[in-house]
């Protein structure tokens, strides 16, 4: 089996990867001084160094959980994308394998952008998008990467599978695979020659030789110019459509953010291998998250069946203002997804998190105008008010900055403001008997979740010590607990994968064939 995956891998057996698995061993050693960094989080998913933004591929291999994200690991900035590589084997603790992918072959020389994983003959499997740049156009190709010990990955020798985008634009991305009965299916987002956002679906019956099938999905004409990192996916007899779109104008409170990130729901229908009486248009997309910093959502089935989601929790063209130190931003917790009797999703964090308590820091009864000191830069703060009809609001304050939120009984909306020219959100929310907010600090972001998920704000802020005051009309009850870190690093086991990878290396080259 070990020949098998060098023989489809010849291209990647190289020394880069040597130097990759060397850079990854040498990090490990100095860990406590980059945990330490300004502003790093406890809880939440980062890369070791550098720059990560969208979830690249989700799924279970070997009963552990394999994240893979996108990574730049030589500075806090945008750069040639690679896959970065993440294991847990409980969705709390993860540690960082070596990079999964990275950009060195004539198709993906300038970035391997976000795709699908999945688990195939006992490999692990991830489709990718290769990104070149050419006279200032992108070339862009879909590829595969294979690994039989889900550690170090080889790409696949006759990349890339898909070459040509047939629309004739040259942007056609982040592959979306999956397999219904005998047939695989494969959606690309891309741009009409109208210029205006599209999927495009293909099929294969062995999952390296794709047919065109046709468009799947376009625009109405006012969902933007480019559909990326789309999802699909069943969930209660619905099937959802996620896409992240670039050229959306906003709407009143809806559709602030540069980029947005939302979904529709609809009937796919297999044997005709199309969407049944889909729209998709700025009436029927549903934003996932109303913060300032979500993106590139994917979802996965886990180990029991849940639906779970987990997002860049980060946005373009922002000011990351912990780049100067050689890092930036970070992905969003995991979240549960339900679907509600109108076809609304739900996303609540994984129940998982409450491992990650361990001390009650506040529980008690706090009147509008109280405030107290929050203890620690990381941790879970539930609020509830049994009075639905009264405004409700909690204030983080800090000595150069605040973030609000507040709950307008009268007007039925709940909104987050952290300050600026474009700080405020909104959206709608009627609850019935309780205002309940479950809301998550971590050293530079702050994620709110209402009520049973209807609403979710997910934001970054830069705050110092803070303290917590309460306003509106309301009295509130909230309890406080210290979270610990949960997001960590094995030098022995960058060590051990470096030194199996080079027995391999020795080995194939000393093997004749």
């Amino acid at each position: 089996m070990d020949v098998f995956i060098f023989l489809i891998g010849l291209t990647a057996v190289t020394s880069e990867y040597i130097n990759d698995l060397s850079h990854v061993e040498s990090f490990l050693r100095n860990k406590e001084s980059a945990l330490r960094k300004k502003y790093r989080p406890f809880y939440h998913l980062t890369a070791p160094d550098g720059w990560i933004s969208s979830p690249a591929g989700l799924t279970v291999f070997k009963r552990k959980y394999h994240l893979f994200y996108q990574y730049y690991p030589y500075n806090g900035a945008w750069g040639h994308m690679s896959w970065g590589h993440a294991v847990s084997g409980d969705l709390i603790d993860w540690v960082h394998y070596p990079t999964a992918i990275l950009p060195k072959d004539y198709y993906d020389k300038h970035g391997c952008l976000t795709g699908t994983a999945l688990v195939r003959n006992n490999f692990l499997t991830l489709f990718y998008t290769g990104n070149v740049l050419s006279e200032n156009e992108n070339i862009q190709t879909q590829n595969i990467a294979l690994s039989g010990d889900g550690a170090i990955f080889q790409k696949y020798l006759y990349n890339p599978i898909i070459r040509d985008s047939p629309t004739g634009i040259g942007e056609i991305r982040n592959p979306k695979v999956w397999r219904f009965r005998n047939i695989w299916y494969m959606v690309l987002g891309t741009s009409s020659r109208q210029r205006q956002g599209q999927l495009l679906l293909y099929t294969s019956h062995d999952m390296f030789n794709w047919k065109m099938n046709g468009t799947l999905v376009e625009s109405y004409g006012d969902m933007g110019y480019i559909w990326e990192s789309p999802d699909i996916f069943e969930l209660e007899g619905h099937h959802v459509l996620i896409l992240s779109v670039q050229g959306i104008e906003a709407d009143g409170f809806r559709f602030r953010n540069l980029y947005q990130n939302g979904y529709v729901t609809g009937f796919f229908n297999y044997r005709r291998a199309k969407f049944e009486d889909l729209e998709v248009s700025t009436a029927t997309f549903q934003e996932l998250d109303y913060g300032h910093d979500f993106y590139g959502a994917k979802t996965m089935r886990a180990l029991d069946g849940r639906r779970l989601l987990v997002a860049w929790l980060g946005m373009w063209e922002s000011n990351f203002i912990e780049s100067t130190a050689g890092w930036a931003s970070m992905l969003t917790l995991f979240r549960e997804v339900r679907i509600n009797k109108y076809g609304r999703l739900l996303l609540m964090p994984i129940r998982e998190m409450i491992e990650l308590r361990t001390e009650m820091l506040e529980n008690a009864w706090y009147s509008p105008g109280e405030s107290f000191d929050a203890e620690g830069r990381s941790f879970e703060l539930i609020a509830n008010s049994t009075s639905v009809d009264s405004d409700v609001g909690i204030i983080f304050e800090w000595r150069d900055g605040r973030y609000v939120i507040g709950y307008s009984a009268d007007h039925e909306y709940i909104m987050i403001d952290r300050g600026g020219i474009d700080g405020v959100r909104r959206a709608f929310w009627s609850p019935k008997s309780t205002v309940n907010l479950r809301i998550f600090v971590d050293a530079s972001s702050i994620e709110v979740f209402c009520g049973e998920g209807e609403v979710v704000f997910s934001s970054r802020v830069y705050p110092r010590a803070m303290s917590i005051r309460i306003s509106g009309e309301a009295q509130l009850h909230l309890v406080q607990y210290k979270l610990r870190r949960s997001a960590g690093y094995d030098y022995k086991l960058a060590k051990g994968l470096k030194e199996n990878f080079l027995h391999k290396y020795n080995l194939y080259n000393n093997v004749s064939f």
